[in-house]
């Protein structure tokens, strides 16, 4: 039963991460985000080092997770956070992350030199589509949703070409020291950012210390368990196939966290992204058949 759960659990989790984002961001500034969310996280992680008496892997392989880490986390949530910040919502960010499926094939193309195919184009128009019907109706004159937008797919490019290199190269190391060392790089990068391009900014809510404290127990921490989870039972490929929800979920849960009430007008934008996730999934399908 638990096993069935565990693919929406993961898919629960990553949704709420750009709405819990979003309510963050009234109280605090986007590299300040970025500081106490990895801080934290690496803080958190280090027991389970500890406990688990996991050894350091060789300075080598250090230095391939850190560069790794610069594409999956500090590139990834820093634009994505900045973007918020412009104004870009919650749900366009969920909707704009239904590309990245699409995006990871181009990304191993580009990573292995070949042509992708038409079919993935097309797929990744759709999503695109559908993220502009969406930030054409919400704009309102408002460049900043427009920039934020455009920063957000930016961001889930540089996940899509972290993921990609992540996948394509063999380092023997445990997951859970892996992921230890690129949240400590991430902090060690994003702390002095933050204090160097915006200060210490920290309005003092129950919001902001739930929301960070939401973003590195649930988000950052048992986001990861619950992949260990799947990888170990197998359900992974169940995760992924359902990963063209994440629009719905993210816009389900924007609204009651920060307010943000779609309206019908957007339907169309919102099937048009999960049409693309459908057929990129499809092209998967046919790749590993």
């Amino acid at each position: 039963m638990f096993t069935r759960l565990l693919p929406w659990l993961f898919l629960a989790v990553w949704s709420t991460g750009y709405a819990v984002a979003k309510l963050a961001l009234e109280y605090t500034e986007p590299f300040n985000l970025l500081a106490y969310r990895f801080v934290g996280a690496a803080l958190f992680v280090t027991p389970f080092v500890i406990f688990m008496r996991l050894s350091l892997p060789p300075l080598s392989t250090i230095k391939q997770l850190a560069a790794t880490g610069v594409f999956l986390h500090i590139g990834h949530f820093g634009t994505m956070y900045v973007g918020m910040k412009l104004g870009a919502s919650a749900s366009i960010m969920a909707l704009i992350a239904a590309s990245q499926p699409a995006l990871i094939i181009l990304s191993t193309a580009l990573y292995r030199r070949f042509w992708p195919s038409w079919q993935t184009w097309c797929a990744l128009g759709l999503g695109l589509a559908g993220a502009g019907w969406i930030v054409g109706l919400n704009m309102n004159g408002q460049t900043g949703y427009l920039l934020g937008a455009l920063l957000g797919f930016v961001a889930v490019l540089g996940m899509s070409l972290g993921q990609v290199i992540e996948k394509n190269r063999t380092l023997h190391v445990h997951p859970i020291t892996a992921t230890w060392v690129q949240y400590c790089f991430a902090a060690v990068i994003a702390a002095p950012l933050a204090w160097l391009v915006e200060g210490v900014v920290y309005v003092p809510s129950e919001a902001l210390f739930w929301s960070v404290g939401h973003l590195v127990v649930v988000n950052t921490v048992i986001g990861m368990l619950l992949m260990f989870a799947l990888v170990r039972t197998g359900s992974l490929a169940q995760a992924t196939a359902i990963m063209f929800l994440v629009p719905a979920m993210g816009a389900f849960f924007a609204w009651p966290i920060v307010g943000e009430i779609p309206s019908w007008w957007t339907l169309p934008g919102f099937g048009l992204a999960m049409a693309g996730a459908l057929w990129t999934r499809r092209l998967q399908r046919m790749v590993r058949g």
